[in-house]
């Protein structure tokens, strides 16, 4: 028995892409000591136990490492089965945290279930990256199959349940993957710049209908005012100042004190104080590596499908947007918006989201996915 698990680890670490599964566990590890550092201070606040979010964020690696393995272990085949039936299930999630929902700064994204409190939205991302590579990819396959209509369907629902809630900031993800899921998928020059206006009038839109969504962005165009973002914005930048090269070491900083969200959206501005602007600098390019090693290792394989390219393109666009979002936030490059850095910012289900991701990214990129058969 033993001897059969270790031939079955040994085939698994030859054909997956080691140097993506190190770069992951170098960030989980890295995510484990930052949020030692960032969140006593919250819980302290919340009249917890000190390290009560550090042992919630522990009791979670294990169970995201088993995910990752488990994810990574799949067949193409069996990824598109369980992104249907995912798909289905978050969007009941979603629809129920919208009437059932706690809300938390006016907005409805997380659910209890079962003692559990869950953001479907997360596990939504990865999901539908997959359904609308594979529709996209059945349409090559087959031109008088719909495909982009209904991946264009699949979509809209989700953004539409999304908007609900709201959460402005996820349904940007999720629409701007699908669109440069298209767009490397070689469609039309019209039909790109049909997409492009479509989502300039959608910003627009969006910035007519949802008051929180254009106050954030006139105070960031202002800069003027007393508010709570622009408090922590500026606590942020002091961070950074603060803490120079070095840091001022783990433990010593200010920041998480005095900033509500140094746990998960200003969480960098905490390694910025505490770490210093080297260590900024190595987690920026361990998700740079991330981001491009997948890539390379799809391009690098001949016989690696439109299907392939496109799952893999679509979710390393969504970690390296997510990180994106969440570095320009706490250096005031754009309006605040609630967006966690994958492994390293507090949160169960942006963990869990994030290791279905890298999972999805091991199994495609592995050497037995790269294939011309229609699976």
């Amino acid at each position: 028995m033993r001897d059969t698990i270790k031939n079955i680890a040994k085939k698994w670490l030859l054909s997956i892409d080691r140097v993506t599964l190190f770069v992951v566990i170098g960030i989980i590890s890295i995510g484990i000591c930052v949020n030692i550092a960032s969140t006593p201070g919250v819980a302290l606040k919340l009249g917890l136990p000190p390290f009560y979010f550090v042992k919630q964020h522990i009791a979670i690696i294990p169970i995201s490492i088993a995910t990752i393995i488990f994810v990574s272990f799949l067949q193409i085949k069996q990824i598109r089965k369980l992104a249907i039936i995912g798909y289905f299930v978050c969007i009941i999630l979603v629809i129920a945290t919208i009437f059932l929902g706690a809300e938390i700064k006016g907005a409805k994204r997380w659910l209890n279930v079962f003692g559990f409190s869950i953001q479907p939205s997360e596990f939504l991302k990865p999901i539908l990256t997959i359904i609308t590579a594979w529709l996209i990819f059945e349409q090559y396959g087959d031109k008088k199959f719909p495909g982009i209509i209904l991946s264009f369907v699949s979509v809209a629902l989700a953004v539409f349940l999304l908007l609900f809630q709201p959460d402005v900031g996820m349904a940007i993800v999720i629409l701007s993957t699908w669109g440069t899921q298209l767009f490397i998928s070689g469609l039309s020059v019209f039909m790109i710049g049909i997409f492009i206006i479509t989502a300039l009038g959608s910003l627009i839109g969006l910035y007519c209908a949802f008051p929180h969504f254009s106050e954030r962005i006139d105070k960031f165009l202002i800069r003027g005012g007393e508010d709570t973002d622009l408090y922590q914005v500026q606590k942020s930048l002091e961070a950074f100042k603060s803490g120079g090269l070095f840091g001022k070491g783990p433990g010593e900083g200010v920041i998480k004190t005095l900033v509500p969200d140094s746990h998960s959206d200003f969480v960098f501005s905490v390694i910025g104080e505490e770490f210093g602007f080297i260590v900024c600098v190595i987690i920026i390019a361990l998700f740079i590596t991330l981001i491009v090693r997948p890539l390379i290792k799809a391009m690098e394989s001949s016989s690696a499908s439109i299907f392939t390219f496109a799952a893999v393109f679509g979710i390393v666009f969504q970690i390296g947007l997510q990180v994106l979002i969440n570095i320009s936030t706490s250096l005031n490059l754009i309006p605040t918006k609630g967006m966690t850095i994958p492994f390293i910012s507090y949160g169960g289900s942006s963990l869990l989201a994030s290791s279905i991701s890298v999972g999805i990214l091991l199994a495609l990129t592995k050497r037995s996915s790269f294939t011309r058969v229609r699976q």
